[in-house]
């Protein structure tokens, strides 16, 4: 019986061997080769039509949305890329089971998923299964998006100026629109106070115009200043209390 001949063919067995790796590593890898790519392990990486080059993952525009991982560089000139599964970067800090995304800043750094995120384009890319290991998602960019605008509990605090009787200025600004005209409670050390809004009845109250008349609650803007009536209250402030201004504010903001 004649012997069967395998004609090897060059390179087949590195290809093989790329193959088995990448299979038993639990994800789908590449090496990609770059010159000078400038690229660090964890980072989101983009490719670039026009350039024809891998670009540094950006949430800004559609042109620049996330498609690979960089799991290392073995030289100045190479890479490997994570398309799906599995990668390891040492000096990653992940939260276990956490969901990250492409932020808008251009820099390719993964950003740890809330739901107060609004970038231009939802580009998550990753799920942690530990600090330094993670799962690279399957998921496609959503291209389009609208940014979602949801409330954001927000707490401002500051040492209130010196009062004496009514319609005093206690110097303390609000720094956002409440969210859909919601209410702001203000705490006086420690103390909820009566609020009013549109008249100037209460202990409290938010204007524009020097303390002369209250904004209602529909019309309260970034800027307008908390007043406190003295007599109304029945105590003045002085610049030891704390007056802290819970609210909620818009994710747009």
């Amino acid at each position: 019986m004649s012997q069967i001949k395998i004609k090897q063919i060059d390179g087949l067995q590195s290809i093989l061997d790329a193959l088995t790796a990448s299979v038993t590593s639990g994800s789908l890898k590449s090496v990609f080769t770059q010159n000078s790519h400038g690229f660090t392990p964890g980072v989101a990486v983009s490719y670039d039509d026009l350039t024809a080059t891998w670009i540094l993952a950006d949430a800004s525009s559609e042109d620049k949305l996330g498609r690979l991982v960089v799991e290392s560089c073995p030289t100045a000139n190479t890479f490997v890329g994570v398309q799906v599964g599995a990668v390891i970067v040492s000096t990653w800090n992940l939260t276990p089971g956490s969901f990250y995304v492409v932020d808008n800043s251009g820099t390719g750094v993964l950003v740890k998923f809330t739901s107060n995120d609004a970038y231009p384009y939802s580009n998550p890319i990753l799920q942690a299964i530990s600090s330094t290991i993670g799962h690279v998602l399957p998921w496609r960019p959503s291209v389009g998006g609208t940014p979602l605008n949801v409330p954001i509990e927000t707490v401002q605090s500051k040492k209130s100026l010196a009062t004496s009787g009514n319609y005093q200025s206690t110097g303390i600004t609000i720094n956002y629109a409440p969210f859909d005209n919601g209410a702001i409670n203000v705490i006086i050390n420690g103390l909820n106070a009566d609020e009013s809004y549109g008249d100037r009845t209460g202990e409290c109250y938010f204007s524009n115009d020097g303390g002369l008349t209250a904004r209602a609650s529909n019309s309260i803007v970034a800027g307008d200043t908390l007043y406190f009536n003295g007599n109304i209250a029945g105590f003045d402030l002085s610049t030891s209390d704390t007056i802290d201004l819970v609210y909620q504010r818009s994710s747009l903001a």
